[in-house]
């Protein structure tokens, strides 16, 4: 009876696999030559047809490969090809900097499926939004079906960040109106129109494809203020009179009233600390005024947040107060206290019907979480937070609280972390691309931006912006200034940044859908902000005001 021993069939192979390029590069037994540019590597027959079956085809035959020894390459990257070569010697191989789609290009032409397929996977997992049309253009030329599928998957959650790309145009007019229907984009109707015009912006000759794609946009659910910016804005409808009519023709047909637009102004409100008094600033007309009756006495270190029809102001004495603004002869109540000391400024955000604080003053870092029911006039402690942190940015969405950078043990951080209200369970995300501390943070649909703040030695004019949906960071475009401590808010395709310690240069708009920042029109001149909210205008019954948005030919 025959045994079969395999003390160790692995270490063998290894072993074998070791010996044999050992010879290669000391050219022992080499009997086949393979010469790409100037460069001449010496192999083995046998082994280049164990491991390719390109070379298995080329020398099982009668080819003058076959009998001279020796094939030559044209038109490819030498080293590339070694780092083939190396790989069916030993399994492993390197990827020169810069050269991944040349090592792919000859490893298709030496049928090497393994690096081809590794190579697939590093492109699929090295997808930016800088690279996408070339990894996009790389997948279709190269048939790589999971490059092209996650590039299928990367577009729809990421068609906003990718339409301000050079290569946008490339897109198919067909496959970009399919990605705006699909129900999981994530893109609000504002989004899919600022896609859209983007998109044919780059073609003079086709504006007459606007009609298709306001076809597949629910223009009744777009703000008329940000409709209205669209018509006195956007280069080519502003100029091109069909255009012009086609726009207004759709919005005429969603419904939209056009002469007296439904959306109430929105009222940035900001704590004048000069006279002690409460001002407007409408977002829409840039006209300041005094707001409420009621006399703003509390002391610099405040934090203020609006929840449901009131101001609430928290303060460093741990007391909370609140204001009805919507009864311009109320006045200032006081609420119960905060359980926990959380120093100056306490970091407060409203999120699943509570007001939130969390973390410590920038002095003083804390753990402490807690929150506050407004119908029972209580704050509730919560479980405590993984690591103590001061002077961080929080922002709400979709029933989670973010929070981003600020202070720990005296240093600025880049820690970006997601809070859940319901389980109290905190998640570590990518962390923010740089140091940050006292950002203003502000949520805009699917997006997180985060705008200034705090490096640690100086105020910054950075922004950037986090895709919850692709769990991606990219750059935006930076501000006019540069902005420490801030409050950011979204109103339609507007994000409004102000200063939380200003003069007259306290407020700043971005154009989040466009990218473009803008300076505003604030002109009173004694202006001392600290601390803001914003609101809706309201009449004297409560009720949103109407204002005229749109206007028609």
């Amino acid at each position: 009876m025959v045994r079969v021993v395999r003390p160790d069939v692995e270490k063998h192979a290894v072993c074998m696999m070791a010996e044999l390029h050992r010879m290669k590069q000391d050219s022992d037994h080499c009997d086949f030559i393979i010469q790409a540019g100037d460069d001449v590597y010496c192999t083995h027959k046998n082994v280049l047809s164990a491991g390719s079956a390109y070379f298995r085809a080329m020398l099982r035959h009668d080819t003058k490969e076959s009998r001279e020894g020796r094939v030559v390459f044209k038109d490819v990257d030498s080293e590339c090809v070694k780092n083939c070569i190396d790989f069916i010697y030993s399994g492993e191989f390197e990827i020169p900097d810069g050269s991944i789609v040349d090592l792919l290009h000859v490893a298709i032409m030496m049928q090497l499926e393994d690096v081809k397929q590794a190579v697939s996977n590093i492109l699929a997992d090295s997808l930016t939004i800088e690279n996408y049309f070339s990894t996009r253009n790389v997948g279709d030329i190269y048939g790589l079906v999971d490059v092209s599928s996650r590039c299928r998957i990367f577009l729809l959650e990421n068609i906003l960040e990718i339409s301000n790309q050079p290569g946008f145009e490339s897109i198919e007019k067909d496959d970009l109106l399919t990605l705006l229907k699909l129900r999981e984009s994530k893109l609000c109707e504002e989004e899919k129109l600022a896609v859209s015009l983007k998109w044919i912006d780059k073609f003079q000759s086709k504006s007459e494809y606007l009609h298709e794609f306001l076809e597949v946009i629910k223009i009744h659910q777009i703000s008329s203020v940000y409709l209205q910016h669209i018509l006195e804005t956007h280069p080519r409808i502003s100029n091109d009179l069909e255009l012009y009519k086609l726009f207004t023709g759709h919005i005429l047909k969603a419904s939209v009233n056009v002469k007296e637009g439904n959306d109430a102004d929105n009222l940035l409100i900001l704590f004048d600390y000069r006279a002690h008094c409460l001002r407007s600033f409408n977002t829409r007309t840039q006209e300041m005024k005094k707001f409420h009756n009621a006399k703003c006495d509390f002391d610099e270190s405040f934090t203020a947040i609006l929840h449901d029809s009131y101001i609430y102001v928290l303060c460093e004495a741990k007391s909370v107060h609140r204001l009805n603004f919507v009864d311009k002869n109320s006045r200032w109540e006081n609420m119960d206290d905060m359980i926990c000391d959380h120093g100056w400024y306490p970091r407060t955000v409203c999120s699943t019907g509570s007001i939130f604080v969390i973390g410590g003053s920038p002095f003083t870092a804390t753990a402490d979480v807690e929150k506050f029911d407004s119908s029972e006039n209580r704050w509730f402690q919560l479980e405590s937070k993984p690591s103590a942190i001061a002077h961080a940015s929080l922002v709400s969405l979709d029933g989670s609280i973010y929070c981003i950078g600020g202070l720990r043990d005296g240093v600025v951080v880049s820690s970006f972390c997601r809070f859940s209200p319901s389980s109290s369970e905190w998640v570590d995300l990518d962390p923010v691309r740089y140091p940050v501390s006292g950002s203003g943070a502000v949520a805009v649909y699917q997006r997180i931006f985060v705008i200034g703040g705090w490096s640690g030695e100086d105020d910054i004019d950075n922004v950037e912006c986090y895709n919850v949906t692709s769990a991606q960071w990219t750059s935006s475009p930076s501000m006019n200034s540069c902005r420490g401590d801030n409050a950011a808010y979204c109103i339609g395709s507007w994000i409004f940044v102000v200063n939380e310690f200003g003069d007259t240069d306290a407020i700043e708009k971005y154009d989040h859908l466009n990218k473009k920042w803008c300076k505003t029109k604030v002109t009173y001149k004694f202006l001392g902000v600290f601390g803001s909210v914003m609101v809706k205008e309201m009449d004297d019954r409560g009720h949103e005001m109407s204002q005229c948005a749109l206007k028609t030919l």
